[in-house]
């Protein structure tokens, strides 16, 4: 390991640094007061706690655990930077205040120690674990840049499959599988940085052409989520890159061409909050036309200058015009929709409300839990110990049961509110105890070998959707559903489909000679 620091880490702090300072500035001037003061405190100690791990050791032999620590320090950190710049306070909207930012604070240095706890970097290269040493001797961490391409061509044709078949229906077991292998449509990103998985690889041009063509076929999707993971893939991938080979951005791209990335990532952003307003124009159409009808319709929208106005205007006027908890369910808080699913705090205020009317430690909280906990198991598993469920009627998010009504709606909640209301306060170290769970699973796609490191493929794949583990979505049944079934899957499908185009590839080489 280089023992000069590494320039990215450095050039980080420092911007993470003034940017708090700033913020905090800004906050107590323009919005002085004793809550906001508790928001700026929770970023503050978020901040203090993160700079502690963000080392080069952290991140170049724990970087997909590290990357989903990112996110809970994101979750802490964003919501007073985000708001500032939109010119509200940290507390906009809420209700709860105080217990939000206390108990955001506990869940942050309980999941910061479970971190800690999982990754020791001093004891590596002496051996890895029993989990690691079989997916190594299964060759989970080689692959070649053919089948790479035949993966991102196999997710491709998956996309476009599920585009032309609309949205996957309860049973249908095949059109769910097939979902499930939507990621291997990235894995052709994972060549512009060859090296991540032991590659050489210079054809750049090919690979821009195609991440161009996923970019657009996922703004036709309708879907916001998939527009901004490309994005996230390149810049998670970006970030290890710069950190492994001890680069500034500046060694990696001239100052120059630096200065129009910049302003091009400005229009783009621009570009997609466009599209976004669109989208969410259009989605109530989604589920009675087709794909390429809807993407041009989403077109049609946006080439519509006086309908993007009011659309506009529409949306400033209910942010103007705070709903209140108990008028209706409400996720009004950032503006911009990328931050916005990293960055909602006013979610946890809300669930926190809702689980304290409801009270903590609720029995149809708990009930529901055990239900679709037990759910996620697979069917025939089930079966086999004689427990029948009705999986179609555990069709409903962790957030309809806390909000109490309009079920089937998929509200989200996050981890303080749905754990209180399920757990009470026995939620901080049943959260710590998953949490460091996780950690240790997602430690094992890194091999370490004669003192270097080799990633996963399947995990460079995949690198936004640690990114994505902590934010506001299901609580701590999506960790216990990635623990129980996700994990283990992930890796059989990926088994499966690397097994049969290393065959394909095999027998076409063959074909080509003879």
């Amino acid at each position: 390991m280089n023992n000069n620091k590494i320039h990215i880490l450095r050039q980080a702090k420092k911007v993470l640094g003034a940017t708090l300072i700033l913020a905090f500035i800004g906050e107590m001037i323009f919005f002085p007061t004793l809550p906001n003061f508790y928001g700026c405190l929770m970023a503050v100690i978020s901040f203090a706690v993160f700079i502690y791990f963000l080392q080069e050791k952290y991140i170049t032999y724990y970087p997909f655990a590290f990357f989903m620590y990112l996110s809970m320090f994101m979750y802490r950190f964003l919501p007073l930077i985000a708001t500032i710049v939109e010119g509200k306070p940290i507390t906009y909207g809420f209700e709860r205040a105080y217990e939000t930012f206390v108990y955001e604070i506990i869940l942050f240095l309980i999941s910061s120690l479970a971190f800690y706890l999982a990754c020791r970097p001093k004891e590596i290269f002496k051996k890895n674990g029993a989990i690691q040493s079989l997916l190594n001797e299964l060759k989970f961490f080689d692959i070649t840049p053919s089948i790479i391409w035949g993966m991102g061509v196999t997710g491709l044709v998956i996309r476009l499959y599920n585009f032309s078949n609309g949205d996957v229906e309860y049973g249908d077991v095949s059109g769910k599988f097939l979902l499930g292998l939507d990621y291997l449509m990235y894995s052709p990103l994972i060549l512009f940085f060859p090296s991540l998985a032991n590659l050489k690889y210079n054809k750049n041009r090919i690979v821009w052409i195609y991440a161009t063509l996923i970019f657009i076929i996922n703004i036709a999707s309708n879907s916001r989520r998939q527009i901004i993971i490309p994005i996230g893939i390149l810049a998670l991938l970006f970030i290890l890159y710069l950190v492994i080979n001890n680069l500034k951005i500046t060694d990696f791209i001239s100052p120059l061409k630096l200065s129009f990335l910049l302003i091009f990532t400005i229009i783009i952003i621009k570009f997609l909050s466009t599209i976004s307003l669109a989208m969410l124009y259009t989605r109530k159409i989604r589920a009675d036309v087709d794909k390429l009808e809807l993407f041009q319709e989403t077109i049609n929208v946006v080439r519509n200058k006086e309908l993007m106005t009011r659309l506009s205007d529409s949306k400033d006027q209910i942010s103007n015009n705070l709903t209140k908890y108990q008028e209706g369910w409400t996720e009004e808080y950032v503006d911009n929709f990328m931050l916005a699913r990293y960055a909602n705090m006013r979610i946890t205020d809300e669930t926190l409300y809702y689980a304290e009317k409801r009270g903590y430690a609720n029995r149809q909280m708990q009930e529901s839990f055990f239900n679709k906990f037990t759910g996620t198991f697979p069917s025939p598993i089930l079966n086999f110990f004689g427990i029948h469920i009705n999986k179609e009627d555990l069709e409903y998010s962790r957030g309809d049961i806390l909000y109490g009504s309009g079920f089937g709606n998929y509200r989200v909640t996050s981890h303080v509110g749905d754990g209180l209301a399920t757990f009470n306060y026995w939620y901080f170290p049943f959260q710590f105890i998953v949490n460091i769970i996780i950690f240790y699973l997602l430690n094992c796609f890194v091999f370490f070998s004669n003192k270097s490191v080799k990633y996963a493929p399947f995990a460079l794949m995949n690198v936004f959707t640690f990114l994505g583990m902590f934010r506001n979505a299901g609580g701590i049944l999506i960790d216990l559903n990635y623990i129980i079934r996700g994990y283990i899957q992930g890796i059989i499908t990926y088994f499966i489909i690397f097994i049969i185009i290393k065959k394909t590839l095999l027998l076409f080489n063959k074909k080509l000679i003879k």
